[in-house]
């Protein structure tokens, strides 16, 4: 397919499509998707599977709706690939891009089928198209769950690849990216280890890669954020501002000139612009993030790509944090505790309008949540988590932060009975495995359960005898 179909140079770019070829591909899905309706199965896959060659990276308009279309050929008995079709398909060409849409084509002939989507997974990696990767992993996972022949070797590269994805997107600077990679991650090793139990080394390679998210959380998380969050996430945060100084301001002038040069020459090529805003933030300077942040405006005027807002303001964020750890590691509290709020409220206006932008993608619906939790806005967040809850990936940090938005509004026994449901579904032990026992005993507190807020707290105590302030709760309460 060319050259543009292999993966980017630089290791941590991803795969860009350039506007031309995503409007030549909606037009493929939207006879795609008009073919679906006239119940003509097999062209519209044709159709949709076109369209993902000149755009490897609609989920919205291709793969979702792909996968919908194949599910219903499947319910109305159409058949399977055929050993011809496997060798005309490969999913193992040299061209990534190609082995990709080789594997979605075979995919919609067999939705069930762990090899097919393993096909579109490993391709996607390669090609580093990934929100195609973000899209197929859970589904992925699923498959291999209802899988008889288990192989705990799939969910182990299933894992390095999350691994892989995180890394990447850390690289960049997308952080909730980056987290849900990694925990996506985490419960593909969870997975791994449950049908590999003998297998201790899995031990080691889960707490490397819990501490590896536990850190990044550290660096970009808040004290008001989860679990009123990591203990030493601004420790983290320092290490984190001390080690980019490294790097000598003469190379990133060079990487910056660069950079600019090749914008300039390719001023709408959106993979150009996003490597100059990449490497104007590499510094983390005002100057230069403020510089970045007016390109991406400018150019999302011109274009109304969102992928350009999206992130501008992902960079004000970033940098009212930074401000706010400035200023607290100062002294300066009430400016401390302003910018805090003023980072705060710029997330919500953000996330707003991503879950406008985005309504089907449940990850975005419980960060907007979890920022109307943290402004007291509980009615408001409650039906967002309550959606989220089905999103396999923030399923129990959903749960959570529902069990405590019943608990701030007094309805204990609700957040018992979500709370309680969530422990006994949980299989790690970990800080989210910590704090939904802890607000499990603080609502049954609360509740005035005594006996049963003793028994929490002391189940706990033999965990993390030092979590929180359990012992004193313990204590008061005999």
């Amino acid at each position: 397919m060319g050259k543009e179909s292999s993966a980017p140079a630089d290791k941590n770019a991803r795969y860009e499509v350039p506007e031309a070829k995503r409007g030549a591909a909606r037009r493929w899905f939207d006879q795609a998707k008009k073919l679906v309706e006239q119940r003509n199965y097999e062209y519209a896959i044709k159709s949709f599977v076109e369209g993902l060659g000149l755009d490897p990276e609609a989920v919205e308009d291709g793969y979702q709706p792909l996968r919908g279309c194949a599910i219903a050929r499947w319910q109305t008995g159409g058949k399977k690939p055929s050993m011809v079709d496997n060798v005309k398909y490969s999913t193992t060409t040299k061209d990534p891009i190609k082995g990709l849409v080789n594997a979605a084509w075979l995919f919609a002939h067999d939705p069930n089928n762990a090899g097919y989507a393993e096909g579109i997974l490993k391709n996607a990696n390669k090609a580093r198209c990934e929100d195609a990767l973000f899209w197929i992993g859970p589904i992925y996972a699923e498959l291999l769950n209802n899988d008889k022949k288990h192989a705990a070797k799939k969910y182990g590269a299933l894992k390095d690849i999350y691994e892989e994805l995180g890394d990447r997107c850390q690289a960049r600077g997308e952080i909730d990216r980056a987290v849900t990679a990694y925990e996506q991650g985490i419960e593909a090793l969870a997975a791994q280890r449950n049908l590999d139990s003998t297998n201790r080394a899995l031990d080691n390679v889960m707490r490397d890669l819990s501490t590896k998210l536990t850190i990044l959380k550290g660096h970009y998380q808040t004290a008001e954020d989860f679990r009123d969050s990591i203990r030493d996430s601004e420790s983290q945060a320092r290490l984190h501002d001390e080690d980019r100084l490294v790097q000598s301001a003469d190379r990133i002038s060079d990487l910056i000139e660069k950079a600019k040069a090749e914008f300039a020459a390719n001023p709408d090529v959106e993979a150009k612009v996003l490597n100059y805003v990449q490497m104007l933030c590499k510094d983390e300077t005002d100057e230069h993030e403020n510089e970045a942040i007016g390109v991406l405006t400018e150019k999302f005027e011109q274009s109304t790509n969102y992928r350009y807002k999206l992130r501008a303001d992902d960079i004000r964020i970033r940098q009212m944090g930074r401000h706010a750890r400035q200023a607290r590691a100062a002294g300066k509290a009430d400016e401390y505790k302003d910018l805090l709020r003023r980072k705060l409220s710029l997330e919500e206006t953000a996330y707003r309008e991503r879950v406008a932008k985005y309504p089907t993608d449940l990850r975005l619906k419980f960060e907007f949540a979890r920022r109307l939790f943290l402004l007291r806005k509980f009615d408001e967040a409650i039906p967002l988590f309550q959606q989220a809850r089905t999103e396999p990936k923030v399923r129990f940090l959903s749960l959570l932060h529902l069990g405590r938005c019943f608990f701030e509004k007094c309805f204990y026994s609700q957040s018992i009975g979500i709370l309680e449901q969530a422990m006994a579904d949980y299989e790690l032990e970990d800080e989210i495995s910590k704090e939904l026992a802890y607000w499990f005993g603080r609502s049954l507190e609360a509740e005035g359960r005594a006996d049963d807020a003793k028994q929490a707290y002391g189940n706990l105590l033999q965990i993390d005898y030092n979590y929180r302030d359990v012992k004193d709760r313990l204590a008061g309460l005999k």
